[in-house]
């Protein structure tokens, strides 16, 4: 029974030791959540909001955009935008989850860039993306931006027409954030 005991206690400690390995990250300070959609003869549609957050749970990285705020500028536009096309009484987020392990974090004082690939949610849909990003590290506290182009279509997100002028289905996405190790 003793050794059993060792066993398991090994067993716990070799568990824990990679998850003890590095804090969780949480969103510290602003943050930036945008949209950019082109249409034809330069149409260009951006959407901003602040409503951002960042939580770490089981070695996986959330990055949630609350959309019932997100602002184009133009309050017909925004109510359109958010009751019909992306009908946030019912799908009020949009999210990014990623495995921590593939990402590439900078040492003190220092900056890293890279591409990953994590699992999108918009509009109820969940299908994999991949991205581009950069963190800069001083003590614990990392600021980070990314972007990836997603397809409208894709996410069960109706093109937006508006007196026969259509946005193309392929829209930027960006955020920036700072996130702390805690």
């Amino acid at each position: 029974m003793r050794k059993l005991s060792s066993w398991m206690a090994g067993l716990v400690v070799t568990m824990m030791v990679p998850a003890l390995a590095f804090g969780a990250f949480t969103k510290e300070g602003d943050a930036q959540a945008s949209f950019l959609a082109v249409g034809p003869a330069g149409l260009k549609i951006e959407g901003k909001t602040s409503e951002l957050d960042v939580t770490e749970a089981e070695g996986k990285l959330r990055v949630g955009v609350a959309l019932s705020n997100l602002d184009t500028g133009i309050g017909l536009r925004n109510k359109h935008m958010r009751e019909k096309y992306l009908d946030v009484a019912k799908f009020p987020r949009a999210e990014l989850l990623v495995d921590r392990a593939l990402l590439k974090l900078p040492a003190d004082g220092s900056e890293s860039t890279g591409t990953a690939i994590g699992q999108m949610t918009i509009h109820g849909q969940t299908k994999p993306v991949t991205f581009q990003y950069s963190a800069r590290r001083q003590g614990g506290v990392y600021a980070v931006a990314g972007s990836t182009r997603v397809n409208m279509k894709e996410f069960g997100v109706e093109v937006p027409t508006y007196l026969g002028v259509t946005v193309k289905p392929d829209v930027d996405v960006a955020v920036r954030f700072n996130a702390a190790e805690r």
